[in-house]
């Protein structure tokens, strides 16, 4: 069983997020001792509790009908003060934008304006709708934001965000941790959330904090899109927009104004801010702590509770849970209580265990079902990746026949030169796929041994015996998809002669296509009746990492409009699989410019 944290209500599975008000935790709602559903929960840091939020927290209550359950806020906030004043809403699986930030700069993923504008529109959305109901934010920050893993913003401290604010004068650290984007007019609530948001596209763009006290023009000036790697200026039609939002000149005089300039910046510039983009770019900088999440989350559901319920908790000795978060408990420092409540621990076991051996466990073990389940759809999952990896292997054995026949049978040097680069790139992807049909192999060798010993203990439950020890599982490898696929090492440089030579020039190979999935013909340009009579060209800027994996994939020349063609072919680029850029053979990580054509439609 999982150790769980006691706040109230919920038990704190996790921490996801920390930041300057407290930490945002993955919660657990029970109901009797088995698992109800998952929540996030705010806790708030001893300062904001000093400063009074532990008796000021229903102060938010009369904000949350304000915001009318729309989920740009979160659903279902729920709040509760005292020792431990914490707010909990429906669980979304994501990361706070701030945590976005950093990693993108570690990791040295490039986010670019597209990225950026996803963001910002979520977010002035709902700045817009709390303006409408006469509601300011006053500490917007990249820790107000929680971006899914599915590339949705939602603003998660706006119930509260008011509050905290006015206790910002009695909590000097959190106050300074804030201040970059708390420059605005104080005087002018709607002023000030327009710079916050400003602050945020320029952290976003440039992956630094706009300066404290500073230049903001000059800063505006120098700033370029580090965030894209590239030294390039800021766009002319965002740095307007920035100034607009930060620098007091021809400020918006209203929301709506405000809402209509953003949507001019979005759709009439070069760049493409779609949620599937957001959500593709999620899933690549956060991919292990997202495969973590579902893991743990997986195994909390089917967690017993029973030692957090109100008859568990007698047998716990100690201060409680929430006492432990909350720094409040009182030392028991008494030896003969210890004694009573570990005797008295011992003494219920012992009932327990004795019923146990009495009654006997019942025939069905919730939690077996529940493995056996899991190794069902796992097996059910391998069985069509199989199936899909045979058919390509299909595929590429008939292309390498026909190649192989159109080589026998021309003539022209040229043309067999160009049909043996295609046959040798076939038989790149046909091994590629052997070493992946190989991998399924023994993943479904190591599921079938997992499944055959849970069987084995299935079958020793139902005659009431005591079930052996379950031997310890072996992590099955994850299925490796088409475009993540390692690829063949390169060839190691030959070493160098001992005499001395002249340097040798840096020697650099650019990305390379190795197959290119075909982008679908988009639905809705096809149910609008959109120019069917006519091919239609989208070109990509696509970054591939060192293992060819495609970590962005940028618009360069789109077709405007509702009709879907820009989305079909980043579908078709995330699709695809690529050799990296070299270095001196080093795999590197670079751009490749990719045209994907649409045929006509009759």
């Amino acid at each position: 069983m999982g150790t769980y944290t006691r706040l109230g209500s919920y038990l704190l599975a996790s921490e996801l997020s920390a930041d300057p008000l407290g930490g945002i935790h993955r919660g657990v709602m029970i109901a009797g001792s088995s698992f109800d559903r998952h929540v996030l929960v705010r806790t708030f840091s001893e300062e904001l509790f000093q400063a009074g939020m532990g008796t000021r927290l229903a102060e938010a209550g009369r904000v949350v009908p304000l915001l009318g359950g729309a989920r740009i806020f979160g659903i279902g906030y729920r709040l509760e003060g005292g020792k431990g004043p914490h707010v909990a809403w429906d669980y979304v699986p994501g990361r706070s934008l701030a945590q976005l930030i950093e990693k993108a700069r570690q990791e040295q993923i490039p986010f670019g304006v597209d990225h950026a504008l996803t963001v910002i529109q979520g977010v002035a959305q709902g700045i817009v709708q709390m303006q409408a109901k006469g509601v300011s934010h006053g500490i917007l920050s990249p820790h107000s934001v929680w971006v899914s893993f599915e590339g949705a913003t939602q603003i998660v401290d706006a119930p509260f965000a008011s509050l905290v604010k006015s206790m910002l004068a009695k909590a000097p650290v959190a106050r300074q941790k804030l201040a970059a984007y708390l420059q605005g007019p104080e005087n002018d609530a709607l002023q000030q959330d327009f710079f916050s948001l400003g602050a945020m596209l320029y952290e976003l763009l440039t992956f630094e904090r706009v300066p404290m006290g500073g230049d903001l023009q000059g800063a505006l000036d120098r700033a370029t899109l580090k965030a894209a790697q590239e030294e390039a200026p800021l766009p002319g039609e965002i740095r307007a927009f920035l100034g607009r939002l930060m620098l007091g000149r021809q400020p918006f005089p209203s929301a709506e104004a405000f809402s209509a300039e953003l949507e001019r910046v979005l759709y009439d510039g070069e760049y493409s801010p779609t949620t599937f983009n957001m959500a593709f770019f999620m899933h690549t900088l956060f991919r292990e702590e997202n495969d973590r999440d579902v893991a743990a989350m997986k195994a909390e559901q089917g967690d017993s509770y029973l030692g957090y319920t109100a008859a568990g908790e007698s047998l716990r000795s100690g201060a409680t849970r929430v006492e432990h978060i909350d720094g409040h408990a009182e030392e028991k420092t008494s030896q003969n209580n210890r004694t009573l409540l570990i005797g008295g621990s011992i003494g219920a076991a012992v009932i327990l265990g004795l019923g146990y051996i009495l009654f006997g466990r019942p025939k069905t073990d919730p939690a077996l079902q529940k493995q056996m389940a899991d190794l069902q759809l796992l097996k059910v999952q391998l069985e069509q990746q199989q199936a899909d990896l045979n058919a390509k292997a299909q595929a590429e054995a008939q292309k390498t026949a026909d190649i192989q026949k159109q080589l026998s049978e021309t003539k022209s040097v040229d043309e067999k030169a160009k049909l043996q680069k295609q046959l040798d790139e076939a038989q790149q992807r046909k091994a590629e796929i052997d070493r992946q049909r190989q991998q399924a192999d023994q993943q479904q060798q190591l599921l079938a041994e997992q499944k055959k010993a849970a069987e084995a203990r299935a079958a020793t439950v139902a005659k009431a015996t005591p079930p052996p020890a379950l031997p310890p599982q072996q992590e099955i490898p994850k299925a490796v998809p088409m475009q993540d696929a390692p690829k063949p090492a390169q060839a190691a440089p030959t070493p160098m002669s001992a005499e001395p030579q002249p340097a040798a020039p840096v020697v650099e190979q650019p990305p390379r296509v190795v197959s290119q999935v075909a982008p679908i013909f988009p639905l809705r340009a096809q149910q609008m009746r959109w120019q069917l009579n006519k091919e239609h060209d989208v070109f990509l800027r696509i970054f591939v990492g060192e293992q060819g994996q495609p970590l962005k994939v940028t618009v360069k020349q789109g077709i405007s409009g509702p009709y879907g063609f820009d989305e079909a072919a980043i579908e078709a680029a995330n699709k695809s699989t690529f050799a990296p850029a070299t270095r001196d053979g080093k795999p590197i990580r670079a751009w490749i410019e990719i045209n994907y054509r649409f045929p006509k439609r009759q």
